[in-house]
């Protein structure tokens, strides 16, 4: 018995069971196996991604040949279980002529079926550095809404988006495992390189058409995206783009690009409006304008917004093992369903708190670690004013009206820039938008998020009171100033409770831990409170208040104070 032997063999109990023969990846994992080759191993001998194969190629082959022969058929047995079930019936299964001419390693298409013409023809995939996904929960409804799009309409231009660990990466990896036949090529991209169109096209064209003169030429990239359209007409493609913050723009309301790569407007554009028969799946926190733009029930554009998951976030906590399942719908709801939250919230739980949720859920601190690490990339892409608008929508501690953020912001803003901030903090998943009485109010979208952004006011006023104590610039203290911590009036005190519990009280505590004595932080305060006298309402802005309320906290009698 000779390994050719038993792929052609294989190859025929497979035929005889489901009407095709291996494909071409399967022979190969199935020659690396029955040599005890490691699946990075058999990466290396192939034009075939590591991932590919250990996610797709080799658990769908598995699965075939246990239920051809009748036995739970793995990596780690399947010489053994060949061996054994040689002596018995698979030597009489003798490969057919058909088999034999057609089980060439380098004609096999990617369905099984007999390849035509030459092998530029074959289909072939290239799944680049996508991510191994082991578990995946639910999503039911949103990929049958992508497996709709791609396959059934036709759709040029997919955008699936989302706010940092929803699972859009997941997802997408899951719906092209189960329509990667329905292409002739499938290829998927990660951009944390930050490549430039240019770069992206002169690959991905060299992929679709090897014989192509693989140029590199920004100058002309309006000349590359014609030609690498014209490919797309030609074959059909799914090509997959995981994009990540690195092309976005910095410190700009959503769907800009920095500097350097605003072509990739131009190249999504094209792709969208000019006809073809493929698709690109464009993966991302916040849609670009271009898609906004171009989207629509009856055109080749859609996007997907990616929420939480709902009941299905239970697999993650009992995957965990975590205790208290009457607190589990409560940790799910802290976390908006967020799958990446909840993973990392329930490793801890289980580690520190021996599983318990409703122990964790006792300490009301849901922000810390990986957690910290996703936002603060995310709120670092975010414009001035869109900071500003969090800042208030978290010290307001409910949802408020477009008439009454304007009211607390200090500094004059346009409506106009006002209301496009809004629209990107939304696009960027950030807040959600109600409509109460015919009126439309605004809120942070999740717990998480709420207190990630009070810790920023919290550590960013105690770094400016900090730095006053060093240089004594009153022009330091601008959070201080633009913000007010609690608002002292006779509406709404479970407000003011929270504002004091949530605000405050953290400020004077790391003020404590920073300081380490309550009179040296009196004396700062004090002498910021002396250098606003005489200044204009603009200057002194939310400060005065904000001192007051601290100085208050520390019980420091301010009754022989005067400075109006």
């Amino acid at each position: 018995m000779n390994l050719e032997e038993v792929i052609k063999t294989i190859d025929n109990v497979v035929f005889t069971n489901t009407g095709q023969h291996l494909r071409d990846v399967e022979a190969i994992v199935l020659r690396g196996t029955w040599q005890a080759k490691t699946y990075e191993q058999i990466a290396e001998t192939c034009q075939y991604s590591l991932n590919y194969i250990k996610q797709v190629a080799a658990p769908k082959l598995w699965k075939l040949l246990s239920e051809a022969l009748g036995e739970n058929i793995s990596k780690t047995n399947f010489r053994f279980i060949i061996e054994r079930q040689w002596e018995g019936h698979l030597e009489k299964i003798l490969p057919s002529p058909e088999s034999v001419n057609s089980l060439s390693a380098a004609n096999i298409n990617i369905d099984g079926r007999q390849p035509k013409g030459n092998s530029d023809e074959l289909r072939s995939q290239d799944w680049g550095e996508v991510p191994e996904i082991n578990i995946f929960y639910g999503r039911t409804q949103e990929l049958a809404m992508l497996n709709k799009w791609l396959v059934n309409d036709s759709c040029q231009l997919v955008a699936v988006v989302g706010m940092g660990g929803i699972g859009k990466t997941s997802l997408a990896v899951q719906c092209i495992q189960q329509i990667h036949d329905q292409f002739e090529f499938v290829i998927w991209r990660d951009l944390r390189s930050a490549p430039s169109v240019s770069k992206l096209v002169a690959e991905l064209t060299q992929f679709l058409s090897p014989q192509s003169k693989n140029y590199f030429r920004e100058e002309d990239i309006e000349t590359q995206i014609s030609d690498f359209i014209g490919l797309l007409r030609q074959h059909r493609c799914l090509i997959v783009l995981d994009t990540t913050t690195v092309i976005q723009q910095n410190s700009h309301v959503s769907g800009h690009y920095r500097e350097g790569y605003q072509t990739y407007g131009k190249f999504l554009r094209r792709l969208g409006q000019e006809s073809h028969r493929s698709c690109l799946m464009w993966i991302a926190r916040e849609k670009p304008r271009e898609i906004v733009l171009m989207e629509g029930e009856t055109r080749p554009v859609h996007s997907l917004y990616l929420k939480g998951l709902d009941s299905q976030a239970q697999e993650i906590l009992k995957d965990k093992n975590l205790l208290d399942r009457e607190s589990w719908e409560d940790l799910i709801q802290l976390y908006r369903g967020n799958p990446l939250a909840l993973k990392i919230v329930a490793s801890t739980i289980q580690e520190l708190f021996g599983g318990k949720v409703s122990a964790f859920l006792k300490q009301e601190t849901i922000v810390f670690g990986e957690l910290n690490d996703i936002l603060d990339e995310q709120f670092e892409c975010i414009s001035a004013l869109e900071q500003e608008i969090l800042y208030w929508l978290a010290i307001e501690c409910q949802p408020i009206s477009l008439s009454q953020l304007r009211a607390d912001i200090l500094a004059p803003v346009a409506q106009s820039e006002l209301i496009e901030a809004l629209e990107s903090l939304l696009r960027r998943s950030l807040i959600e938008r109600t409509i109460v009485q015919e009126e439309v109010i605004f809120s942070l979208q999740q717990p998480v998020v709420s207190q990630y952004v009070i810790n920023q006011i919290c550590e960013r006023i105690c770094a400016e009171i900090q730095e006053f104590g060093r240089n004594h610039k009153i022009e330091k203290i601008e959070l201080l100033r633009t913000l007010v911590l609690v608002k002292r009036t006779q509406e709404n005190e479970a407000i003011q409770e929270m504002q004091v519990r949530l605000i405050l009280k953290p400020i004077k505590n790391q003020l404590c831990k920073i300081l380490k004595d309550e009179n040296v932080i009196s004396e700062l305060l004090t002498k910021i409170l002396s250098l606003l006298q005489g200044k204009t309402s603009l200057v002194v802005g939310y400060a005065k208040s904000n001192i007051e309320s601290l100085l208050l906290e520390i019980k420091l009698d301010l009754g022989d104070l005067s400075y109006r």
